[in-house]
């Protein structure tokens, strides 16, 4: 690595121009003045340093083979010594060792902050292989490397296999790092999303780590790592399973209502809003199989839960508060790329941010219900409900509006911005892989939900090809394909996919036998 001096923190156009740039965000004033789109910051964490390790490999090459038919008589040696360089010396760290680093360097933190203690551990076999898969096909997909990714699949096919192994046994099973290999297993089919197939792969991983989070029982949620992998694993699962519309497990419900007593309190909201959704998911389910079926009853219960939502944001603590950030305005200037409308927001952290979008994609369903509902109540032959009902259409109509907005408005946040770079005008945050992922399917939700207009569409399907070509998570270029194609779901998950432990790994538990 060789240091190259300070780079320029100046946006490429500016820089290319030499115009003194504000290192502004979104967008620097230059950029705003002339109304192009900023082309953004460069990481100058990166550009401070230079791996020089294959050009240092090429010079030494030339240099062994001019100096290869010459032979030297060594002091107090009889024999000829053939002076060279040892070129089977590695010179760069395994591809290995670099995908590990990556990983954790764009997923890890907030999102995954169990990873490293798990993975020091040598006994954590599953959790290794399926690390080092997850990191070599996101960087496969950055590089467009087939040999890499080809790398990726054989440690793939390692993790199930020690997945497999580590899920025979009864002590095993139950241990935090085979829960994180399973959760690394999924991550990997979202990050490599190569066939049409691969939801229900992704889908079968989590019914499996959703049996696993049965099987563990209680004390899981009281270690730092179990409580992260259940928050991590039950937000993806009860989510899934209201777009389903299928019922969630009551061991999930008894964890949730656990996990406070070992949540740092400016986070127990979290588990506050984890209780709704899994009330919500039973309220999807019941109205499929026909256990509620009144659209009266449906407005109500849905009115009911909607006052619930509302009422425990009412109740965050100050870390929960988002800002909002302004968007400058001149005249006759373009809407950014880069931002939706005029503003967008800021957010505490990432944990918090994905937070607030669950929230919102589950109020969404709500009022698409009472919707739906209050619809087909409109041929009612009271002259007062009929009036009572298209007020009630008229209000959730102007909720999940606003609702889409706000998750258009959390963007920016997930690719990068932050309160100090975007108040001071300083270098960005770069976008890490975990900011990606989390986003991807609230924006889905949001482009597909009726409410969002043919330009906002466009601007979603940006930012997913964004995220996948920059982040290398190809769900994000699978999704905006999906809205490219105008196919309106909400989920990549088929209603009738469904998998077990055996199933997904082959295993055979006690009851089987």
């Amino acid at each position: 690595m060789v240091y190259r001096g300070k780079p320029s923190t100046a946006c490429d156009r500016c820089r290319g121009r030499r115009l003194k740039c504000d290192r502004a965000r979104p967008s620097c004033s230059q950029c705003i003045r002339a109304q192009v789109d900023c082309p953004g910051y460069r990481n100058t964490a990166e550009l401070s340093f230079r791996d020089q390790s294959e050009e240092v490999i090429r010079k030494a090459k030339a240099k062994h083979r001019a100096r290869k038919s010459v032979v030297v008589a060594e002091p107090n040696s009889r024999q000829p010594v053939r002076k060279g360089i040892a070129l089977d010396v590695a010179l760069s760290s395994p591809p290995e060792e670099l995908a590990k680093g990556y990983f954790f360097t764009h997923y890890g933190g907030s999102h995954m902050p169990y990873l490293l203690d798990l993975t020091r551990n040598q006994d954590n076999a599953p959790i290794n292989a399926a690390l080092t898969a997850a990191g070599l096909a996101a960087l496969s997909n950055l590089r467009m490397s087939p040999q890499m990714m080809l790398n990726a699949r054989r440690h793939y096919t390692l993790a199930l296999s020690r997945t497999r192994h580590a899920l025979r046994d009864p002590a095993l099973c139950r241990k935090d790092g085979t829960l994180a290999a399973v959760v690394l297993l999924g991550m990997f089919e979202i990050i490599t999303c190569s066939d049409g197939s691969f939801a229900e792969r992704w889908m079968k991983h989590m019914d499996g780590a959703a049996q696993l989070i049965e099987l563990r029982g209680l004390r899981q949620v009281e270690g730092a790592a179990g409580l992260h992998l259940f928050t991590q694993l039950r937000a993806q699962n009860v989510l899934s399973r209201i777009y389903q519309e299928r019922y969630c497990s009551p061991i999930l419900a008894q964890l949730t209502q656990e996990a406070p007593k070992y949540r740092d309190p400016n986070y127990r909201t979290i588990d506050r809003l984890g209780i709704l959704v899994i009330r919500l998911s039973s309220l999807c389910a019941a109205i499929k199989d026909g256990t509620i079926n009144r659209p009266t009853e449906i407005i109500r219960l849905s009115l009911s839960l909607d006052a619930e939502f509302i009422s425990t944001l009412l109740s965050i603590p100050p870390t929960w508060v988002y800002s909002t950030i302004e968007v400058p305005q001149f005249e006759g200037e373009r809407r950014m790329q880069s931002v939706w409308g005029n503003r967008f927001h800021i957010y505490g952290n990432l944990t918090i941010s994905s937070a607030w979008n669950n929230y919102r994609s589950a109020r969404l369903v709500i009022h698409e219900l009472i919707i739906t509902a209050a619809k087909s109540l409109r041929n009612s032959s009271y002259t007062n409900s009929r009036i009572e009902q298209e007020s009630l259409v008229i209000q959730s109509e102007r909720t999940c509006h606003q609702i889409v907005e706000d998750i258009c408005a959390s963007v920016p946040f997930h690719l990068g911005a932050t309160a100090e770079n975007v108040g001071c005008g300083g270098n960005a945050g770069a976008p890490t892989g975990a900011g990606g992922i989390t986003v991807v399917w609230p924006l889905l939700i949001a482009a597909n939900s009726g409410f969002a207009s043919p330009a906002l569409r466009k601007w979603v399907m940006d930012c997913l090809d964004k995220i996948g070509h920059s982040l290398g998570i190809n769900q994000a270029l699978a999704v905006a394909q999906l809205l490219r194609d105008g196919i309106r779901t909400r989920s990549l998950i088929c209603p009738d996919s469904s998998g077990d432990l055996h199933q997904c790994y082959g295993v055979v538990n006690e009851r089987e036998k």
